[in-house]
């Protein structure tokens, strides 16, 4: 019985709970996800009765249904900006009314041919997002089709219907789809970027972490100088570095074993060990400042990071979208990766190579100042 007097052994369930909790909040982002607000473009190349009716049906669905915010968000581009823009990640998709789109449809009966409405799948953004995007799309697609279907119908009035009118009147108008930045085979259904980052993650923290220890342990057994603890400092960033490029190239070797297809080994693996090291200075200079509880905090941005990962931030809750996404780096490697994988980038992957770099930058400043901070007095041993 004396064990449930111990502080210590009460702490043990208080954590689990807590553990718990903190793999839980995940439900919350990926329990029932609801797409709102998907970023989709329309293209009108054409012009007429027909494609005022096209008109009339996105604005339709851009009002959401019974107070809701709509699925999707369209915004009018034109048809030479759209490549630049899905490599921009501005837009999921694409519904585009080519030129003759109204002729088309006015003629369909005649020549024995549906109109196209085309789709443009901006698949490497994100798959999900893509996924729900062209769902929505076909679903518009399919609800014109059938309107005008009733419309041809009608005015047969009772004609005869000839065998190569009737596939025209079931389905006047049809999708042809286009892929862009197409997510290649054998890469985890384009979850393959997600799953590369965070071993970048895990072994910065656990090489950080120990590193700490090891550094932490070397200070109190001897009293060092400035110049010494300098010296030390320089040799855990040493160490960083050969962590760093054991975690990228290990990942990269794993990839390969395991038939994943990636565009470069060593392209993969120095990307990787671009980020791990930037996180590992990340990890270094937080732990130099707060010690051991540090440990705690990034294991618990890493838990919640999890939740906000594969999902867009278009079908994340505003809580996740405003408080936990922006503050998770894994992220940054997460969208480097996909660049390289499915936009054909090189190591430099833009906005996102500037961000784990700032990530490193700042790492490596706190770091260096952390040999300013006051180091208590050791107590004194009694003879």
């Amino acid at each position: 019985m004396k064990l449930f007097k111990e502080k210590l052994a009460w702490a043990a369930p208080i954590a689990v709970i807590l553990i718990i909790a903190l793999f839980s909040v995940n439900l919350f982002a990926q329990g029932d996800p609801q797409a709102r607000n998907l970023p989709v473009a329309l293209v009108v190349s054409d012009e007429g009765t027909h494609v005022d009716a096209v008109h009339a049906a996105v604005e339709q669905m851009s009002k959401g249904t019974d107070g809701a915010e709509p699925m999707l968000a369209f915004t009018e581009e034109k048809e030479e900006n759209m490549e630049a823009a899905f490599r921009e990640k501005k837009y999921y998709a694409a519904l585009v009314i080519p030129e003759g789109f109204n002729e088309s449809v006015q003629n369909a009966l005649t020549n024995h041919t549906p109109a196209t409405l085309q789709l443009y799948v901006n698949q490497g953004y994100n798959v999900t997002g893509a996924n729900y995007a062209k769902t929505a799309l076909n679903a518009l697609v399919a609800q014109l089709s059938q309107q005008y279907s009733a419309s041809f119908l009608a005015q047969m009035n009772g004609q005869q219907i000839h065998a190569d009118q009737a596939a025209v009147l079931v389905n006047p108008i049809v999708a042809e789809e286009k892929v862009f930045n197409a997510v290649t085979p054998a890469t985890a259904n384009g979850s393959a970027p997600t799953l590369l980052a965070v071993p970048a993650w895990v072994g910065a923290l656990i090489g950080g972490f120990l590193l700490f220890l090891s550094t932490s342990n070397i200070s109190k057994r001897e009293s060092l100088t400035r110049k010494q603890t300098a010296s030390l400092m320089g040799s855990q960033i040493l160490f960083g570095v050969i962590i760093a490029l054991f975690s990228g190239f290990t990942v990269a070797t794993l990839c390969v074993v395991a038939g994943i297809n990636i565009p470069g080994y060593f392209l993969v693996g120095s990307f990787v060990s671009f980020a791990a090291f930037c996180f590992f200075l990340l990890v270094s200079a937080v732990t130099a400042w707060i010690g051991k509880p540090a440990i705690t905090l990034f294991m618990v941005v890493m838990l919640l990071g999890m939740g906000v990962l594969m999902m867009p931030k278009e079908m994340l809750p505003d809580f996740f979208v405003t408080f936990i996404r922006p503050w998770i780096p894994i992220r940054f490697a997460a969208d480097g990766l996909r660049e390289i994988f499915y936009f054909g980038s090189g190591f430099y992957t833009g906005q996102s190579f500037n961000t784990i770099l700032g990530i490193g930058i700042a790492g490596f400043v706190t770091y260096l100042l952390s040999i300013f901070k006051p180091v208590r007095a050791a107590k004194a041993i009694p003879e």
